[in-house]
């Protein structure tokens, strides 16, 4: 691991991050990329072949590779951009769509709604490509679509809406990252199936997955244990309900749930002990190495190859090479990186998944970081106490390595992570193990019922125990601001901390003083910022009025309900995370004027007063829906924004657009066009 630095896949994955993010956020066109791309290969080439003669051109040729990968990580973004395929479906729209779909994956359903991702096939009698949400209502006939197979439907396509209250998590971002820009809506009775076959790998997979689950629900688990079956054996979490899900969100095992890098990591270890007596054989290595690549891949499959099982099973296959070597701390380093730079080149979008950040710095942080934590405590000789003090470290070192990522996407922290780590994950090996087991005998119809007894009594106390975990919600440490910016310099403050930590000399010990010193400006000055800066928001909420007016770090709420409902409005606690404020006051009153920083706005509610206002108001508030001439109040007070939120009914707010679009008035809905903010 000391020549960990001199590693040349480490300095192309750098670049190559670096050229996806570029990419991403900065739109060059394709032909720019194509023209560079070549004249810096030929340059490449030019200096590589004078490298090979004269060592002076080395450098050159070193700086030219590096650009070279990151002109290519600009371009895998352009070239990977569905829209601009000639075969995408965006292209072929019409008002109404004849359409041809096979179902890819199935969603959780919400309370009126079943769920799923689809392939388009065809528009009319167009061939295309390009993946779709599909929204079947639950109606009477109560149908469900199956994975794979091919229906026929007529349906308009939708925009998928962006989040309509500050800082709230952007689904329409999160889809676009994989390649959805459009949803449908259907009835059951709008669907038919065709008997079309179009067999692929997922397809195999979800019917083998249907018929286990049609097996399993032979015997008597429970709907709890049936769900962490699907989880954890099957990878599905459709039946996970959402107190089971909150409650190890709320104990720190969330992870658990979610099949990847932590499961297909257990079933490596497992793997690697069970095949560990082939190393004896004349090429065992290589016998043993193959197995358990075939075995993770097959799991994947079972599991329908989803994205974080196949960048985890393409993780450990390269480890799994990679300990054919004797270091095999270095040797699981190198793999590590070996396949992230392999996996970011096939797929580049995978660097923005939650799940493929915090799989890397897991492992890196248990592979850097273990090692040296391990050995803070003098060698016990004792072999359980030695084994827990082993786990707490792995946990400990695999936290330090995804927390800054937890913060910034969760905001919370589990004080009990550590108990919950501890206690269960060394189970998780032998509830896999088991899992296996019940699965191949209830397909082949031999599950015996004491090991159906035993096993959902195994997941019924870990069940009990995560909630006993997540019910003290004094450890849980919920709504914590961080910031983009304090996640770099969180990571710069860990890195430079180690290095200090691995060598213990003054360059290393000043680099450390400086990532404290850059993290210490990052929260000085996001602190300072928020104390100068004010706003006022028009949130949006159906059927109710909801304003905020921040000052400072204090967050004023006037609303129109008697009360606020926590969970019908974790927009609110989301906003005040968002934008580091504390809700000091709530007022169940709205004013009916405002002057906001030299801007008057005027709130007419259901009573419709306007009149006697002696100034022009900037902006007009609607709710509640008013009956007023709008035409009248726009020629009398020439408002320049008609402001309406989501109290007033939808007839209403279409007559109010159309009215100011006459008049050539802004007008602002924030069921469309989301929260008013104004700083």
């Amino acid at each position: 691991m000391k020549n960990i630095s001199q590693y040349i896949p480490l300095h192309l994955s750098i670049f190559l991050t670096i050229g996806v993010l570029i990419g991403y956020y900065v739109y060059i066109p394709t032909g720019y990329l194509v023209v560079s791309i070549s004249i810096i290969l030929i340059l490449l080439l030019v200096f590589y072949t004078l490298s090979r003669k004269f060592t002076t051109y080395n450098l050159l040729s070193q700086i030219f590779s590096y650009i070279s990968i990151l002109l290519i990580g600009i371009a895998s973004i352009s070239f990977q951009d569905k829209l601009r395929q000639d075969t995408h479906y965006s292209h072929f729209i019409s008002e109404t769509n004849s359409l041809l779909i096979q179902i890819e994956k199935r969603l959780k359903p919400t309370v009126y709604q079943h769920k799923y991702y689809a392939q388009i096939i065809q528009i009319d009698s167009i061939i295309c490509t390009g993946k779709i949400v599909v929204n079947l209502s639950k109606d009477s006939l109560n149908g469900t679509l199956e994975v794979g197979e091919i229906y026929h439907t007529k349906s308009n396509f939708q925009a998928i809406n962006s989040p309509l209250n500050p800082y709230s998590f952007n689904y329409k971002n999160y889809l676009q990252k994989q390649g959805i820009y459009h949803q449908i809506a259907i009835k059951s009775v709008e669907i038919i199936g065709l008997p079309i076959q179009n067999t692929t790998l997922k397809t195999l997979a979800a019917q083998w997955r249907e018929k286990i689950q049609t097996s399993l629900q032979k015997h008597p688990f429970e709907e709890n244990e049936m769900a962490i079956i699907n989880a954890i054996i099957l990878g599905q979490r459709q039946r996970i309900s959402k107190n089971l899900l909150n409650s190890y969100a709320g104990a720190g095992a969330i992870h658990i749930l979610a099949v990847s890098g932590l499961h297909v990591g257990i079933l490596f270890l497992l793997l690697n002990f069970l095949f560990k007596p082939l190393e004896k054989l004349s090429k065992g290595n290589h016998i043993k190495t193959s197995l358990i690549i075939l075995i993770l891949w097959g799991f994947a499959l079972l599991t329908g190859l989803s994205g974080s099982v196949v960048r985890a099973v393409t993780m450990f296959t390269f480890i799994a090479i990679g300990l054919a070597f004797k270091n095999e701390r270095s040797a699981v380093l190198h793999a590590l990186i070996t396949s992230y730079f392999i996996l970011v080149l096939i797929h580049p979008l995978f660097i923005f998944d939650v799940g493929f950040q915090m799989s890397y710095t897991a492992v890196l942080g248990i592979v850097l970081l273990q090692p040296k934590i391990e050995s803070v405590l003098p060698r016990i000789g004792l072999y359980f106490p030695r084994k827990i003090w082993q786990l707490l470290s792995v946990s400990l070192a695999a936290t330090i390595g995804t927390l800054p990522i937890s913060l910034y996407y969760f905001h919370q922290f589990p004080g009990l992570f550590f108990l919950s780590n501890v206690v269960i994950i060394p189970f998780i090996g032998i509830i896999m193990m088991i899992g296996l087991l019940v699965v191949s005998l209830s397909i082949l119809e031999l599950l015996p019922n004491f090991l159906v007894e035993i096993y959902g009594y195994i997941l019924h106390a870990m069940n009990s125990f995560i909630e006993w975990v997540a019910s003290h919600e004094t450890f849980l440490f919920r709504d914590i601001s961080f910031s983009i910016f304090a996640l770099m310099a969180s990571y710069f403050f860990i890195i430079m901390g180690y290095r200090w930590w691995m060598k213990r000399k003054t360059p290393q010990l000043l680099t450390f003083f400086i990532a404290i010193v850059l993290l210490q400006i990052v929260f000085i000055y996001e602190k300072y910022h928020t104390e100068n800066s004010n706003e006022i928001v028009i949130f949006h909420k159906t059927k109710e009025s909801i304003v905020g007016v921040k000052e400072g770090s204090s967050l004023q709420l006037l609303y129109s309900i008697d009360s606020i409902n926590r969970n019908k409005t974790r927009f609110i606690n989301t906003y005040q995370v968002g934008s580091k404020t504390t809700r000091n006051k709530s007022t169940n009153t709205i004013p009916n004027l405002f002057n906001y920083k030299n801007k008057k706005i005027v709130v007419v509610d259901s009573l419709g007063i306007f009149q006697n206002i002696s100034f022009r108001p900037d902006i007009v508030l609607l709710r509640q829906s008013p009956k007023l001439n709008l035409e009248r109040l726009i020629q009398e007070y020439q408002p320049k924004t008609v402001l309406v939120d989501g109290s007033n009914y939808k007839s209403y707010i279409k007559q109010w657009k159309e009215t100011c679009k006459r008049n050539k008035i802004s007008f602002h809905y924030t069921g469309i066009d989301g929260a008013f903010v104004m700083k």
